[in-house]
């Protein structure tokens, strides 16, 4: 194996003797034999340890397994603490999600210094991954599985198996790591690993070995896919303030809509079902949400938004003071009227007669049933038609701040001022206030 070994690595990078590696490695058994591997292959290497802190002292027992592996030498060994569970409890993501997203955001910061960064998938992982990724309907692309070589990221394990992975574990008599939470039933992961793929090998005893060829092959249809549609959605999209934006006209003119539309929105987690809802909704009235695990998409008018998904802000400041206003992010000056003011027709600027408003202030979201006398109006106009009339979407509408006085709109911030708190002749003093 290690032969073999030695010769993937030069597969995936031909100047493998001046190149640095960096193994992600966890002190199971793949990652261990991959460390052992490495280390017989006269290659440039250090280690990197994420201890998660899910598994209590049995992660703390990883990590100095890990710092003490007797085929080490010259080799630094990495380590980064993680307070996992703190960091999911308001992401609205799985603890598998937000485990892998912090693990590689580190590997990205150390491996500044590498060349590669190497993990220990192996062929049986790639199997598992085509398997869950056929349930979930995540179409052509992924059945493509676990790629080999992603940019700096790569995985030379990804041909052998894990039977062979152990066999060469058994015959060099390398210690390891047993991960409980492998052994679970918890994950679906694992019941696909402890119970599906034993049955399929019953009767294609090759089976992993043809996920692994067929991965191949549908990776080279994706990529002959792309071609085809990077043209098609340079036409139907669009992007305007970190907002994805999906021509709906466009899309309704084109063929194979579902299949495009799947293409582009299961970069933002959407599966194919999902999309089949999203196409549904073509003819539907605008305001309608669609949720993946990372994105919302709203269907609009004339578009699909997606933004990414992040939690509002809903909270209510009281504000007593102008300095406590301009800890806020606005620009408070309190001037006199010598009754010549000029006033500046800007969204972010506001004059007020400093007579007519009263602290503490409120600054807070809007509500139905929120209504306000918009600046040069008589009559009163609820906050939710004067967003209507300006067509503006359901996303920016959360994002948007009310600036009040004793229960009384005093701005819509960014948007219009109220009449009532306006200067006239009567003013002697006023407040210009604008949001930075």
């Amino acid at each position: 194996m290690k032969e073999k070994f030695h010769q993937e690595l030069i597969k995936l990078i031909p100047d493998i003797d001046s190149a640095k590696f960096l193994l992600a490695v966890s002190g199971g058994r793949d990652s261990v034999a991959l460390a052992h591997l490495c280390a017989n292959s006269n290659i440039s290497f250090d280690i990197a340890h994420c201890n998660f802190h899910l598994r209590g002292e049995e992660s703390n027992r990883e990590m100095v397994f890990v710092q003490k592996l007797p085929f080490l030498t010259l080799q630094k060994v990495f380590v980064k603490e993680f307070d996992t569970l703190s960091v999911q409890q308001y992401s609205g993501k799985s603890i598998e999600m937000i485990a892998r997203e912090l693990r590689y955001r580190w590997f990205e910061e150390i491996g500044k210094d590498y060349d590669y960064i190497v993990t220990a998938h192996h062929a049986n992982d790639n199997a598992e991954t085509v398997l869950l990724n056929f349930l979930r309907g995540t179409g052509l692309r992924g059945m493509c599985g676990i790629p080999q070589k992603n940019e700096k990221i790569i995985r030379p394990l990804l041909r052998f198996s894990a039977s062979e992975i152990d066999n060469y574990v058994r015959e060099q008599g390398i210690e390891f790591c047993v991960d409980s939470s492998n052994i679970s039933d918890d994950f679906l992961r694992n019941r696909i690993r402890h119970y599906i793929i034993p049955e399929i090998e019953k009767i294609y005893p090759n089976c992993v070995d043809t996920f692994t060829k067929n991965s191949s092959l549908f990776l080279q249809q994706t990529k002959f896919l792309d071609t085809s549609l990077k043209q098609i959605k340079e036409r139907l999209i669009s992007t305007d303030n970190h907002q994805v934006k999906i021509s709906i006209d466009l899309l309704k003119n084109i063929e194979n809509q579902s299949v495009v539309l799947y293409e582009i929105l299961q970069l933002y987690g959407f599966n194919t079902k999902s999309v089949d809802n999203i196409l549904q909704s073509v003819t539907s009235n605008s305001g309608k949400k669609f949720i993946s695990e990372t994105h919302i998409l709203l269907k609009d008018r004339n578009y699909f938004i997606i933004e990414e998904k992040n939690i509002n802000n809903n909270e209510v400041v009281l504000i007593h003071s102008v300095e406590e206003l301009e800890n806020y992010r606005f620009s408070v000056k309190k001037l006199k009227n010598n009754g010549n003011l000029e006033i500046e027709k800007v969204s972010n600027l506001i004059y007020v007669d400093a007579n007519k408003i009263q602290f503490p202030l409120t600054l807070r979201n809007w509500k139905n049933g929120d209504y306000f006398y918009p600046f040069g109006m008589k009559r009163k106009k609820k906050v939710s038609d004067y967003f209507t009339d300006l067509k503006i979407d359901l996303f920016e509408k959360q994002k948007i701040r009310l600036l009040c006085s004793q229960n009384q709109i005093v701005w819509v911030i960014n948007y219009r001022a109220d009449n009532r708190f306006g200067i006239d002749s009567s003013t002697k003093y006023y407040y210009r206030i604008e949001k930075k």
